[in-house]
């Protein structure tokens, strides 16, 4: 059934690019800037509160100084001093930012004593929380409102004096020299499509289009066409291995092919090979057996006639004519296909073929029988790897051991022959003509088994089997084999 490929705007990688990486960027840019603003600012708050707490304590000590002198050189108590026989225009002189700030010097009451700026005129200065903090003799300073705009007010009382000294400041004044948030939200934003567009630029060009000739490709291989992949397609590092990934694919896909055409050509061949055989074998031995039947019974016919003693000698040369014959036809019978794998089971059938091989052979656990399709299979592995045993590495001692165990079944077959160099792939097995292990490792393949084999030349070789039991068990379980003594 053909997959069917919903097109959606946000499925394609350009569309990715810009949700994943690009928008993220430019978000966490923007958050940055605005908690950087935000940051400066409070920062910039506290840095003028404890300023202003600084100069107006400062101030409050220096207004005591100058009472108390003047107190001294006219010889008069502290109390009976006037603010105006005082130059607090001197005294009070600020000289940082003297346009936006003011400074009111007041008594107990909340009566003005001096003041510079117009800040005591404005509306809700006599109710402020400064101004009663300041009345209580307390130090300190506020960020406020209450004036209609964002002042910072400090206060301190003056000392030994029933005098208290306000200092506001404009916090626009403040922060005039620093460039505003309105003022930085171009420049971020410019800096955060540039990065944006530059990152889907390089995105497109080294992602994009990369992986889209990497699909052409990809489809050209499934058409089986090989020869434009060995162009390396270039982009970022996980494309280019993914290139390189793909064209040892098809490498791959090129060397299974060519070996599944001589394995279906050499299975072909072997085929007609067992045809002629047993066709020859049919054509001379049984045939010919039978012919030689027809004419002992002939001449046996006549002998009944002529000597009753030499026409038994004939019938019991005929009844082992007749024997011959049948196990003749019985072993081109089993060749064929082995019958009594589903009437005795796989052990029995294996018992069968190692005592043909003249190969020991070994039952451990308790034996139960797989599902038709697996005992087959296992049978034909055997078959073939005692058959490279006896005619291919002249061994002269082959095992063989079926192991039963709780989770699978084990076959194994060792013998002492010549051995080879196994290849590193199993299709490279057509290539030095093992076309029997392919086969064998087909049949493995058929019902999920593993098959392993090690050999070296001049240590013989051993052919490691395992297929799951779970997955091959057969309901229909007949009576646990039991191995004869020997």
């Amino acid at each position: 059934m053909k997959r069917v490929r919903l097109s959606h705007p946000l499925h394609g990688l350009r569309a990715q690019v810009l949700l994943w990486t690009v928008l993220p960027l430019t978000i966490f840019l923007i958050v940055f800037s605005l908690s950087g603003v935000s940051s400066h600012q409070s920062s910039m708050r506290s840095l003028a509160i404890q300023e202003n707490l600084r100069v107006v304590t400062l101030l409050a000590e220096l207004i005591a100084v100058n009472v108390e002198n003047r107190a001294l050189t006219q010889n008069m108590s502290r109390y009976t001093v006037q603010p105006q026989d005082l130059d607090l225009e001197n005294i009070l002189h600020v000289k940082h930012a003297e346009a936006v700030t003011s400074l009111v010097l007041m008594d107990m009451r909340g009566t003005v004593l001096f003041s510079r700026g117009h800040v005591h005129h404005e509306a809700g200065f006599a109710e402020s929380d400064a101004v009663n903090a300041a009345l209580r003799r307390e130090t300190g300073a506020l960020f406020t409102s209450e004036t209609g705009h964002d002042d910072v007010i400090a206060f301190a009382p003056v000392p030994n004096l029933p005098w208290v000294l306000l200092i506001q400041e404009g916090w626009h004044s403040i922060t005039s020299p620093i460039i505003q948030f309105e003022q930085l939200m171009p420049f971020i934003l410019f800096i955060a499509a540039s990065v944006s567009l530059l990152t889907l630029y390089f995105g497109v060009r080294y992602v994009a289009q990369p992986l889209r000739e990497l699909n052409e490709r990809a489809a050209r291989i499934g058409q089986g066409e090989f020869l434009d992949t060995s162009t390396p397609v270039s982009g970022v590092r996980e494309i280019e291995d993914l290139s390189y990934a793909l064209d040892e694919m098809a490498s791959r896909v090129q060397s299974y092919q060519a070996a599944l055409h001589d394995y279906v050509g050499e299975v072909t061949r072997a085929q007609e090979e067992e045809r002629g055989r047993l066709a020859r074998e049919l054509h001379d031995e049984t045939v010919q057996t039978l012919i030689a039947l027809g004419h002992k019974a002939q001449m046996v016919q006549r002998s009944l006639q002529r000597d009753q003693g030499q026409a038994e000698a004939r019938i019991s040369e005929l009844r082992d004519m007749i024997g011959e014959a049948i196990e003749e036809v019985r072993r081109f019978s089993l060749a064929l296909h082995p019958h009594y794998l589903e009437e005795l089971g796989l052990v029995s059938a294996l018992e069968a073929l190692t005592k043909e091989a003249n190969a020991k052979f070994e039952v451990r656990g308790t034996p139960a029988r797989l599902q038709s399709e697996s005992e087959l299979a296992l049978y034909r592995i055997a078959q073939e790897g005692l058959n490279n045993a006896v005619h291919h590495a002249q061994a002269k001692q082959i095992e063989m051991r079926l192991c039963f165990e709780r989770e699978s079944v084990k076959l194994e077959i060792r013998d002492d022959g010549r051995g080879f160099i196994v290849p590193h792939s199993f299709s490279d097995f057509t290539r030095i003509g093992h076309f029997g292990l392919i086969g064998m490792r087909e049949r493995a393949q058929l019902v999920n088994a593993k098959l392993a084999i090690e050999s070296a030349p001049g240590q013989g070789t051993h052919v490691f089997l395992t297929i799951n039991k779970q997955s091959s068990q057969r309901e229909d379980v007949h009576p646990p084999y039991t191995q004869p003594a020997s």
